[in-house]
Formats: structure tokens, C-alpha cells, sequence
């Protein structure tokens, strides 16, 4: 009785937004209003269900949700592909490609660097006593099974040079299917030298170059309107991710590292203020970004994946101006390296942890730079792993020579710290799009003369 209740309360729950659409209450307004609903009915029947009922609840339900996420996972390559290949179709001079992607890689870099620098003071400063966690057995081999794979010689470890080898792809066709760690940056590489090889026939071939030219752009068109199509979808999907992430996860076991928990979400909301001040010195007003990014956040949030939230992101930065070619370029890049959340700030707050159970003061000026050193480096390493949050904090412990065990204690917390980084990681792509159009003089601003607006 009770799960054929849930049930009608969540359509009709659906039903009610479906009848604000009609209303024509804004996208924004909609996806806000569901991600409170969501909260609010997962809290109710996660103390109702019976854990029988909860796993039923969220099969079905989240069932919608999960084909949401997948459908926008499905189209995220293939729009990569084709906005990286716009961003040369809509230039005149070779060497912008390459002062564009290096600003990008570097600006995703040096941000992770920093927020790792606010993980670790955030860490310290929240005094958390490391050796008051009971580290069990499961906890100490899951981070020994991750340390063995990507650090300690395992097959899945790789070298520098090696993960540097790992992003080039063998098969572009295979990358697009996104099976492989690296995929995305696969395709980014593929559809730069697509990029270069339709310059170098510009002014030599050029009836063939205009033909390749409008032929993408009729692509672009047609995997935009598949894109706006699935969006329009997104409030429905916000409810139902919410919904189950709130009835799946044992709400007791957030209290139990609240401390923990709290410190990571400090770290990130004082990492989003430094990246509301970049972006505020790139020239776009930290209120008019918000409101522009509120959706893409919230959905970001709630489906913690950058890939499944990037076809969002690319159209809340094209209504800031942001030119194509460099949007699309930072967003593929930021889901695999220089993550801000995952391979910054998440890190940090551990190492700070650890360091101090090994009676080591993580905010020496020595130590704390040469780990935001070793932060940004993985940063850049973890492209050809594919691993997060976790394998992130590993792998840097290890080159610190800190013991990886603790990090083990915090997976059981990790896909609600994950919410919350996800966020921190798209934002860190953005402000590499807007420091990139800072560079090279693209006006973020927003236009002053009303008069002309109103004609437009």
C-alpha cells in the first residue's frame, strides 16, 4: 500500500511541473522547485520504506532519472566532437588554437593546485583527529586495492610519460563510445587534428573547406535540437535522482563523519567564492553567472557527473558569450583533468588529515606547497586513469609517503562529498573559459545599452 502511495505522490508530483511548464514558470525556477521536492519526499519515505520497499521504490523511480543521465551521457560525445571542430571552422590563424587549449589546460592546473592549497588549510584548521577513526579491514584494503593498482605497479599503473601516451587515442571510433578512461580527451585530440587538417585546406581547396564547414555547422544544429529536446526534460529527471539519492542513503552514516562531511563542503563553498572572483575579474558579475548557471549546478549536484551535466554547461556558457570552440574545449578537458573538487580540494582535506597524524603541520609553507605541487600534477595524471575523488587522494598520499588508509575510512561518505565536488569541478571549467576569453580579448561583460536589446 505504502509503495503504490509513493508512486502517486511522485506523479503527481510530475504532474505539478508539467502544469508550471504550461504556466510558463522559467526553466530555472522549475528545476530549483524539483530538487526541493525531491529532498523533501526522499526524507519522508526514507524513514517509511522498509529497506525491501526502498529498493523497489528506487528501482522504478530512479529508473527514469538513471535513462535521463544516460541519454545526455550518450550525446556528450559526439557534441564534443562537433564543437571542437567549430572552434577552427570559426577562426582565422592557426597559433589561437594552441594559445586557447594551453591557456585552458593551464588555467584547470593551477586552480587545482590552489584549491588543493584550500583543502589542506581547511582541513587543519578543522581539526579533525585522524586517529580517532577506526580504520577496518575493508576500509585499509579497499584504499590498499587502489594503491596497488594505480601507484604500487599494478597494471592499471601507469607513469608520467605513460599517462601522457594513454590520452592519444589508437581508435577515435572506440573513444566516442566513451569506453575507454581517457575517451573524452580521445575525441578532443581526434577533432583537433579534424580541426587543423580543415585549416591547411582552407585557402587551398576552399569549395571543399566551405562544404566541410557547413557541413558541420548542419550537425551542430541537429545535435543542439536533440540536446534542448532532452533538457527540457530535466526537472522531471532532477526529481527522481533526488528522490532516490535521498531514499538509498543511510542519512546515520552522513552524522557519523559530519565533521568530515562539513569540512568538505566549507572547503568547497570557499573554493566557489575564489572562482566567482575570478570569474568577476574576467568581467562577468558573480550574481548574473549564478543565475545564468543555477540549473546546470543544481543538476550537476544532484547527478554528480560532469559528463552527464556537460551538454547543460555548454549552453549556460554560450548565453554568456563564451565562444563555442573554447567552451567546448575547457568542459571536455575539466571532466578528466584539473578537477578542481575531486583532484583539488577533496585531496587536500585528507592529506591535512593525515599529515597531522603523522605529526607533520600541513600549513609549513614546505609542505603545503610542494603537496599543492603534487595536487596539481595528479590533477593533470589522473586523464589516464580515469579514476576520482579517491584514486586522487591515493595517488597524491603516496608521492607525499603519507599512509593511504585513512582514505579508505571516507568512501562510505563519498557519493554525497561527490554531490557537492561535481559542482566545484564544472565551475573550474567555466573559469577556465572565461580566464581563456580573458586572454584573448573576448568582452564577457554584459551589454549596458538596453536600447539595442529591446530592438534586437
Amino acid at each position: 500500500m505504502l509503495i503504490a502511495l509513493s508512486f502517486v505522490v511522485i506523479i503527481a508530483a510530475i504532474y505539478g511541473l508539467m502544469y508550471l511548464k504550461s504556466k510558463k514558470v522559467p526553466f530555472s525556477k522549475r528545476v530549483v522547485l524539483a530538487l526541493v521536492l525531491g529532498i523533501v519526499i526522499g526524507i519522508i519515505f526514507n524513514q517509511l520504506f522498509s529497506a525491501s520497499e526502498g529498493a523497489l521504490f528506487s528501482d522504478w523511480v530512479g529508473m527514469f532519472g538513471s535513462i535521463y543521465v544516460k541519454l545526455l551521457q550518450m550525446i556528450a560525445m559526439p557534441l564534443i566532437l562537433v564543437c571542437v571542430i567549430l572552434a577552427f571552422t570559426k577562426i582565422e590563424i592557426k597559433t589561437n588554437v594552441v594559445k586557447i587549449g594551453v591557456t585552458i589546460v593551464s588555467t584547470l592546473i593551477i586552480t587545482a593546485g590552489l584549491a588543493g592549497i584550500i583543502g589542506i588549510a581547511t582541513g587543519y584548521f578543522a581539526n579533525i583527529d585522524g586517529s580517532a577513526f577506526n580504520i577496518s579491514q575493508s576500509a585499509l584494503s579497499a584504499a590498499s586495492d587502489i594503491e596497488k593498482n594505480y601507484v604500487a605497479g599494478g597494471e592499471q599503473a601507469l607513469s608520467l610519460p605513460q599517462k601522457i601516451v594513454a590520452i592519444f587515442p589508437s581508435n577515435p571510433f572506440y573513444d566516442l563510445t566513451g569506453q575507454r578512461a581517457s575517451a573524452t580527451l580521445g575525441v578532443v585530440i581526434f577533432a583537433l587534428f579534424l580541426g587543423v587538417a580543415y585549416l591547411r585546406i582552407k585557402d587551398k581547396k576552399p569549395k571543399e573547406a566551405l562544404l566541410f564547414k557547413n557541413g558541420m555547422d548542419s550537425i551542430y544544429e541537429i545535435i543542439m535540437s536533440v540536446v534542448r529536446l532532452f533538457l527540457s526534460f530535466a526537472p522531471y529527471a532532477v526529481l527522481t535522482i533526488m528522490t532516490t539519492t535521498v531514499v538509498n542513503n543511510d542519512l546515520s552514516a552522513v552524522w557519523k563523519l559530519a565533521q568530515f562531511f562539513v569540512a568538505c563542503y566549507v572547503a568547497m563553498l570557499i573554493m566557489m567564492v575564489i572562482q566567482l572572483a575570478i570569474m568577476a575579474f574576467c568581467g562577468v558579475s558573480p550574481i548574473r553567472y549564478l543565475k545564468k548557471a543555477l540549473p546546470v549546478l543544481s543538476f550537476a549536484f544532484i547527478t554528480a557527473s560532469s559528463a552527464g551535466s556537460m551538454a547543460m554547461n555548454l549552453e549556460m556558457q554560450e548565453e554568456l558569450g563564451i565562444p563555442k570552440g573554447i567552451s567546448s574545449l575547457s568542459a571536455s578537458f575539466a571532466t578528466s583533468m584539473g578537477m578542481n573538487g575531486c583532484a583539488g580540494l577533496y585531496p587536500g582535506i585528507i592529506i591535512a588529515i593525515v599529515a597531522m597524524t603523522q605529526g607533520i603541520n600541513p600549513l609549513s609553507p614546505q609542505f603545503l606547497f610542494y603537496a599543492a605541487f603534487m595536487i596539481a600534477m595528479t590533477s593533470f595524471g589522473i586523464a589516464g586513469t580515469g579514476g576520482g575523488g579517491t584514486v586522487a587522494t591515493i595517488i597524491t598520499l603516496s608521492a607525499l609517503g603519507l599512509p593511504v588508509g585513512l582514505a579508505g575510512v571516507f568512501i562510505a561518505i563519498e557519493p554525497l562529498v561527490d554531490m557537492g565536488r561535481t559542482v566545484v569541478n564544472l565551475n573550474g571549467g567555466v573559469v577556465a573559459s572565461m580566464v581563456t576569453c580573458k586572454t584573448n580579448g573576448v568582452d564577457l561583460r554584459e551589454p549596458k545599452d538596453t536600447t539595442l536589446r529591446t530592438e534586437h
